[in-house]
């Protein structure tokens, strides 16, 4: 975005900036008689099935960067940072995130000023440094509750898609978007949908994510929920069968079933390829260890539409960058003996013969450096 138009939107936010407030604190009036007595009832429920602390606070990156508290009820057990989060949630606390009755205590935020009714919802403070500059312009305004990212998809909505709605919101500011987004809200917390009760199930954490290898292309990220689609069509197509031997057909119940399972495993690591600019998944790739953990079987398939995009060796590139930080020592596959293209690629990148040669198919290993720096 041009500086000249960045200070055109920041000017009509600050002509918006009161008129939202006015209809923050009328909301707040008007919805009191009903919020109150739902709040203290959901309050003494938590009480009573989880014990104390029934709030939860945590710091949150706000208007102009700023940190502040918010408040939410508390949905988890305590726990020691080792525990996943669809562990520690509790049977309540599930229910809680579903209708979306653990936010009732950031209208006190909202009271407060730290945060509006609408607004790109407050994102972790170690979130910042890893947005684009067209992201930053998020933080200029005030964070709310809702916005225009919840209702357009919520937690069904990756990273690039969900950042670029709050600019969108940012950039198109006025009363009766809010108006609209609050409505399109009361719709979609009553019928219960794009609702992940377990966030992390649909995409990690944006400075995790944003950390991984990429390239001017492509990048690398953990498979998550929202790839299942892709993984099932994907596996399916006769192209990629023909390469992988794949002996069954999937669905979305057994790769949903699937992805539930490995993301639990200790031994196995599992990758999609994307384009930044749109995050859309162009391959898919990943390794397991067997008796070594040390040693991961590479196995890899790529969007059966764009074979012969370079794709392929872009994203072995990234996984081989990504492996240099990891416990992985040697990274081995198997390749037919008269496909002759993938050998060629697979030497070019470093990978040699192994010992082993089974049933018409060849053995490569990588050897893992130490040495080569940090990501690009």
């Amino acid at each position: 975005m041009s500086q000249s138009h960045t200070s055109l939107v920041l000017s009509q936010i600050g002509r918006v900036a009161a008129k939202k407030r006015v209809l923050d604190v009328l909301c707040l009036v008007a919805a009191a008689p009903v919020v109150v007595p739902l709040g203290l009832a959901v309050a003494a429920a938590v009480r009573t099935v989880d014990g104390a602390p029934v709030l939860f606070k945590q710091p949150r990156a706000g208007m102009d960067n700023e940190t502040f508290a918010v408040t939410k009820f508390r949905t988890m057990r305590a726990g020691d940072g080792r525990n996943k989060d669809s562990i520690r949630i509790t049977k309540l606390g599930r229910f809680l995130r579903k209708t979306s009755l653990d936010e009732l205590p950031q209208l006190w935020n909202v009271l407060k000023g730290d945060m509006s009714l609408v607004g790109p919802r407050p994102l972790y403070p170690e979130y910042i440094p890893y947005y684009t500059d067209e992201e930053k312009l998020r933080h200029a305004m005030r964070p709310g509750i809702t916005g225009l990212s919840q209702v357009s998809g919520r937690n069904n909505l990756r990273w690039t898609s969900r950042l670029a709605k709050d600019v969108e919101y940012v950039r198109n500011a006025s009363v009766s978007q809010d108006i609209k987004i609050i409505m399109k809200t009361i719709s979609k917390t009553l019928s219960r949908d794009d609702v992940a009760a377990v966030a992390r199930d649909t995409g990690e954490p944006l400075n995790v994510e944003r950390s991984y290898p990429r390239d001017s292309q492509f990048a690398l990220r953990r498979f998550n929920l929202l790839d299942v689609p892709y993984r099932v069509k994907w596996m399916n197509d006769a192209r990629t069968r023909k390469h992988m031997q794949i002996p069954f057909l999937a669905t979305k119940e057994t790769t949903t079933e699937w992805y539930h399972k490995v993301k639990e495993d200790p031994l196995r690591d599992d990758f999609v390829v994307y384009r930044p600019a749109d995050d859309e998944p162009v391959a898919m790739l990943g390794l397991k260890s067997s008796d070594d953990p040390q040693r991961g079987v590479l196995y890899i398939f790529i969007d059966p539409d764009r074979n012969g995009e370079g794709i392929g060796t872009a994203s072995l590139k990234l996984l081989l960058n990504w492996v240099e930080t990891s416990r992985y020592e040697v990274v081995e596959l198997s390749v037919s003996d008269d496909n002759a293209a993938a050998r060629r690629l697979y030497e070019k990148l470093g990978f040699t013969p192994g010992p082993d040669e089974k049933q018409d198919r060849l053995t490569y290993e990588f050897a893992v450096s130490r040495n080569l720096g940090p990501h690009s």
